[in-house]
């Protein structure tokens, strides 16, 4: 399936300057002048096209053994109705049990597991979740960007930023009447991952299957990225 990809970039740079424009060498101990620090940064918008969702089953029982059985059963049952659908990635995560006290006595057990199921078919995960809800909760959903869609967004956000970078070092030659720049050193940083995250408690793991049924469409939204960078030029 494709997905159109609506970027959206801003630009928000600041320069800084270097008292006298100079700086000392490390090597020969010599007075350099004319260098000077800039920073740019590029700011942009990428569809969340990767819907992720964290359902648990749990159950107590007095026998450990009995009470790991019905976990296990249930697990291997959601396992299989994902199995026709091929769009969907799952995995399973997280067992643990844990002692139920009464007076300081172990009463009986408590165990539980998750399974992570993520795609990019929001109507097939969709479909699937009213499925598993019969003997599954769901823990959380979470929509983000696909890791290649959010390097495609963020090549491009460095090219721009790129260039930012190399506008204002043109501004601070101009200003300062030299005839050229040369780049001593660049730093790049990528970041600002915000993903749309919905938590369920326990008491709407009821009601969500008809929620789901209702619901016309599950939209991602979108999560910003941004793209920052710091570098050193010197004047000739």
């Amino acid at each position: 399936m494709h997905r159109f990809i609506r970027v959206m970039v801003c630009f928000s740079c600041s320069l800084l300057l270097m008292v006298g424009g100079q700086s000392m060498s490390a090597e020969s101990g010599d007075t350099i002048y004319d260098q000077y620090t800039l920073q740019a940064s590029a700011e942009g918008e990428v569809i969340n096209d990767l819907m992720v969702v964290h359902l648990r089953v749990e159950h107590e029982d007095r026998d450990a053994k009995a009470l790991a059985e019905r976990v296990n059963q249930d697990m291997a049952w959601a396992l299989e109705q994902l199995k026709p659908y091929e769009l969907i990635d799952s995995k399973t995560q997280n067992y643990s049990t844990y002692p139920k006290y009464e007076q300081n006595r172990i009463v009986g057990w408590r165990s539980s597991q998750t399974v992570e199921v993520q795609g990019s078919d929001f109507e097939q995960i969709k479909e699937a979740l009213q499925k598993l809800q019969s003997k599954l909760q769901i823990q959380h959903m979470q929509f983000l960007p696909r890791d290649e869609t959010r390097k495609q967004i963020e090549d491009n956000l460095i090219r721009e930023a790129l260039d930012n970078f190399k506008h204002r070092a043109a501004i601070v030659q101009e200003n300062m009447g030299a005839q050229s720049f040369r780049v001593m050193q660049i730093n790049i940083n990528t970041g600002g991952r915000n993903p749309a995250r919905m938590r369920m408690q326990q008491t709407q793991a009821a009601g969500m299957s008809r929620s789901l049924e209702s619901a016309p469409a599950v939209e991602g939204g979108e999560s910003k990225i941004s793209v920052s960078i710091s570098g050193q030029i010197q004047l000739q």
